[in-house]
């Protein structure tokens, strides 16, 4: 089986303190074999790959690749609700920032500008982006450059150094970026905030039993009561969990849809 926990820059000690306590649950439950179960979080070089292998039992993905790239290969477990603003029921939202002594006061003044994303199958870094410039867009690109950068911190960074002017990071990679980077961070400064969308999905195999899902969401439900995970969950900023419906990511692969023409910068 396969089992990871690669969206966020989680403190990695208590990453896996939490998922030692779930694989003894789920020894206990029957769900896995010793020999089966990992002992130790994956660190995916190739995020698809690993979210399309058929011995996926549990990882977390972004929501734009949820309904795209791995439409009827992953099923839906639920969400992470984060101790950071906004977020705390299941969603989360993308913090659009700039340099701090960029005196520019609002996305319109930004046409032309180069911006930072991640890459382009993130729904925080590059979707929500899209989508909020789309009011301002036309039928013309609105950003002068673009620059995938392939991390959240990278775009901080650039946008931090000058070398881009504007970025869209999600906030929870943010505010947990915040406590490891607070130099790059106390260069920028937050434009606007994007409209909420559910948060960071976690998923697993479509091969996966409905009984096995089932378990594995009453774990995933359990570990937020359990009082020796209090340290781990307080060091990842996580503070429950719930299980999501996909029909409520669909707004993503819609909005995603309606803005397809929209180019966030000229070739």
């Amino acid at each position: 089986m396969r089992v990871s926990l690669p969206m966020y820059p989680l403190d990695q000690a208590a990453s896996q303190s939490y998922w030692h306590w779930l694989r003894a649950r789920l020894l206990e439950t029957g769900l896995g074999r010793d020999d089966d179960l990992p002992l130790q979080l994956a660190t995916p070089d190739d995020y698809l790959a690993h979210w399309q292998q058929a011995g996926l039992l549990l990882s977390q993905t972004c929501g734009y690749p949820l309904v795209t790239l791995l439409h009827g290969q992953v099923q839906l477990v639920g969400v992470f609700h984060y101790r950071v603003a906004g977020c705390e029921h299941g969603d989360y939202h993308s913090e659009i920032v700039v340099r701090h002594d960029d005196a520019r006061p609002a996305l319109a003044q930004f046409r032309g500008a180069t911006v930072a994303c991640n890459e382009q199958h993130s729904q925080s870094g590059y979707h929500a982006l899209r989508a909020a410039i789309a009011p301002l867009a036309g039928t013309e690109p609105f950003f002068g450059r673009l620059r995938f950068s392939g991390s959240h911190h990278a775009s901080a960074r650039l946008v931090a150094s000058g070398e881009a002017d504007i970025a869209a990071l999600d906030c929870i990679s943010a505010a947990l970026l915040r406590q490891h980077d607070p130099a790059t961070f106390s260069r920028l400064r937050l434009l606007q905030r994007t409209a909420p969308t559910p948060g960071l999905p976690l998923i697993t195999s479509q091969h996966t039993p409905a009984a096995q899902l089932a378990t594995l969401q009453r774990l995933l439900a359990d570990s937020m009561q359990a009082p020796e995970l209090a340290p781990a969950l307080a060091a990842m900023g996580i503070q429950g969990f719930s299980p999501r419906r996909l029909a409520d990511y669909q707004l993503i692969r819609q909005q995603a849809q309606q803005h397809a023409a929209i180019e966030l910068a000229g070739a």
